[in-house]
């Protein structure tokens, strides 16, 4: 039962492909910098901390870490929903004119016991972008019992100077487990 319930956990998520490609087994640990970041990724996952950011370049590992925590958390029972900045934004933005719909959408952002952002604040940034985005945070930031996870190629200084509060309630959240991924664009290699 238990196993049936995470392969319906994953199917929802959203991460249903990923989680089949990307793992900590196949995560790439060839310098110390990777080490770190699998090990920061682990005692996330064991402190049941409420956030974990990493930051990095294109291509270097930062969605195949989250997307093997997140299938850990999911292992362990956790709903968790997959939100991709660049797409999933756009149609939140689309229909916030639609009353019902959209705080409906907004609401599962909020109140999905895990939530992977991935590749926050990817592309143009907007003043919707910026109201999106503490919406979501905000709320789960004030919550008990919301993990949320984010990728992005932003610094910490880099999302203060687009919102000082949506960059302070992440850095409060993920406070021990913001992670810097290696410098290395793996897509690239053989």
């Amino acid at each position: 039962m238990k196993k049936r319930i995470s392969i319906r956990n994953i199917e929802d998520s959203g991460l249903k492909e990923l989680v089949m490609r990307y793992s900590f087994d196949t995560y790439k640990t060839e310098d110390k910098e990777a080490e770190n970041v699998v090990k920061k990724a682990k005692e996330f996952i064991a402190a049941k901390a409420p956030g974990f950011v990493i930051m990095g370049q294109s291509g270097s590992g930062k969605t195949h870490i989250c997307t093997a925590i997140c299938s850990k958390l999911i292992e362990d029972g956790w709903k968790t929903r997959y939100f991709l900045w660049r797409t999933d934004s756009a149609i939140m933005k689309s229909i916030v004119n639609e009353g019902d719909r959209y705080r409906r959408e907004l609401n599962r952002l909020r109140n999905v016991p895990v939530l992977y952002i991935d590749d926050l604040f990817k592309g143009s940034i907007t003043e919707a972008d910026v109201n999106l985005a503490f919406a979501i945070l905000n709320e789960r930031y004030n919550a008990e019992n919301k993990r949320t996870i984010i990728s992005t190629e932003l610094t910490i200084n880099q999302l203060i100077g687009i919102d000082e509060a949506t960059a302070g309630r992440i850095a409060e959240m993920a406070k021990g487990f913001i992670v810097k991924a290696p410098s290395k664009n793996w897509r690239f290699e053989a």
